[in-house]
């Protein structure tokens, strides 16, 4: 019987929302469900995934999931509830999740999509 291929997890290193979700699945000990490959923002993984994303009609957006049957799974909110679910992982039960949610991510949010609007701009 031939084990069946973990899902890869690409995570952008300075992405509060990547960030996010690594915390949830380390806190749910889901961390070994899952390859990570973390990558710099414009570094040769991060143009490759990119490539990849746009080939198949998507919009590039991370964290991403590649599938074991190579489809992408995007949306950082989805991907923890595709977890939840998948687990039965009651989200109310983890301590780190919530800490960070209702702290420095708030902040991390809000500059982000302030740098967002301002490339924008440019």
């Amino acid at each position: 019987m031939t084990a069946m291929a973990k899902p890869t997890l690409y995570l952008k290193h300075s992405c509060p929302f990547c960030l996010r979700l690594r915390i949830f699945l380390t806190e749910a000990q889901l961390a070994d469900q899952v390859d990570f490959i973390v990558f710099e923002d414009g570094d040769a993984t991060h143009q490759a995934l990119r490539q990849q994303m746009e080939a198949r009609g998507l919009k590039p957006s991370f964290p991403a999931l590649k599938t074991a049957d190579g489809e992408f799974e995007t949306g950082t909110d989805d991907l923890i509830a595709r977890f939840t679910s998948q687990h039965n992982i009651d989200t109310a039960q983890l301590q780190l999740l919530p800490y960070y949610e209702s702290g420095v991510f708030v902040r991390m949010r809000e500059l982000f999509m302030e740098n967002r609007k301002l490339k924008g701009e440019a």
